[in-house]
């Protein structure tokens, strides 16, 4: 079989351009997005020894250095999709070229797997318009799957489901703890190197690419800024955490 993962790498602290309205990625460290890592496990687990697994992130070339992690965790093939095309992609347009990237590299999938949604945009959004491109049933808040059934988490139950391929499972936040390195793949992961694909090598149409398929734009943004104080207690410790407590309205 061959299993997709699709990865978002995200800032691991959130921080807005005021001007752009975009996320600003300057200076800040740029990590996996957890989500995805859960729904990486959840592939794990459900591969054989002889199934291929497969990355597929969409994002500037910068990227690819920390995509190239992936290999530590078994994944056999990790494709970054970038052009300055794709600048500027709402959730649809994003999905629009994973899709593109899924059918030009991947055309032969049996199973893709995604976090149930981003930390940095939480919208929940590309599993569905992704299947919707590719034309495959989908399933959400997935905890669970093995060859013969699928188990859903809802608000109060668990559901089962039968199924077949090629199907797009998005993956509950709490499904795993997330995938580890393997040593087994430890030792041929730094020779391998993520592949990066441009809109050329996809055949993809440009209007559906970037700000140019985007259906939704951002007309403002509001960060609020948590301020912390702090203050050392030396003396009179319960007293003091008395007057903190009636301070702040608890007592």
């Amino acid at each position: 079989m061959k299993i997709i993962v699709t990865i978002k790498v995200i800032p691991e602290r959130i921080k807005f351009n005021k001007e752009t309205k975009r996320i600003d990625r300057d200076g800040v460290k740029m990590i996996i997005n957890p989500t995805d890592l859960i729904a990486a496990e959840e592939a794990n687990k459900f591969r054989n020894p002889d199934d291929e697994l497969i990355g597929i992130s969409m994002g500037p070339p910068s990227t690819a250095e920390i995509l190239n992690s992936l290999f530590k965790y078994g994944f056999d093939r990790v494709y970054l999709l970038s052009d300055i095309a794709f600048a500027g992609s709402d959730t649809l347009a994003t999905a629009y070229i994973l899709s593109a990237g899924i059918k030009k590299l991947v055309p032969d999938f049996d199973i893709i797997f995604q976090g149930d949604y981003s930390v940095d945009g939480a919208t929940g959004q590309i599993p569905g318009e992704l299947a919707a491109f590719l034309n495959i049933p989908f399933l959400t808040h997935v905890k669970s799957v093995n060859k013969k059934e699928i188990i859903r988490k809802t608000e109060d139950k668990l559901e089962y489901f039968e199924y077949q391929t090629p199907i797009l499972l998005s993956v509950s936040d709490d499904a795993n703890y997330g995938i580890s390195p393997n040593l087994f793949y430890l030792k041929n992961a730094e020779s391998k190197k993520t592949e990066i694909v441009d809109s050329k090598s996809l055949n993809s149409d440009i209007s559906q690419c970037g700000l140019a398929g985007s259906k939704t734009s951002v007309l403002s943004v509001i960060q609020n800024e948590v301020k912390i104080s702090k203050s050392l207690i030396e003396e009179n410790g319960a007293e003091e955490i008395a007057k903190l407590l009636k301070k702040v309205g608890v007592i």
